[in-house]
């Protein structure tokens, strides 16, 4: 038979310093400063005795977590969706287009149409 684990005791000062402690590492993590580098606030709060004013002050000085999102913040979205380049009078892709609708009717003509992947 085990015997039951003995609990460890924690005084009324040990509460408190964890109850500070947790305090200055949420004030660090939850602010905007640590909203915009998460990761670096993260090391800050948690490997370092930094208080949470100090912490702050290095996070607003330090680049952004990403410097790509922090760039299209400021310049917005690019509007990419439209096509770029039009190769609509490409001969070459133009006769490449008339070739697979002429094999595929001539494949459909003569029942050699492709086996779909759903029949049994």
């Amino acid at each position: 038979m085990r015997s039951p684990k003995k609990v460890a005791t924690v005084t009324g000062d040990e509460n408190a310093a964890i109850a500070s402690d947790r305090l200055r590492i949420a004030a660090i993590l939850e602010s905007p400063e640590g909203k915009r580098n998460p990761a670096m606030a993260q090391k800050l709060a948690l490997y370092s005795v930094l208080d949470a004013e100090t912490a702050r002050g290095i996070l607003a000085e330090a680049p952004a977590a990403n410097p790509y999102l922090q760039a299209m913040d400021r310049e917005g979205p690019l509007g990419l969706g439209a096509a770029t380049v039009d190769f609509s009078d490409d001969p070459k892709a133009a006769r490449l287009k008339e070739l697979s609708a002429g094999v595929a009717a001539f494949n459909a003509e003569k029942g050699w149409t492709k086996k779909s992947k759903n029949r049994e």
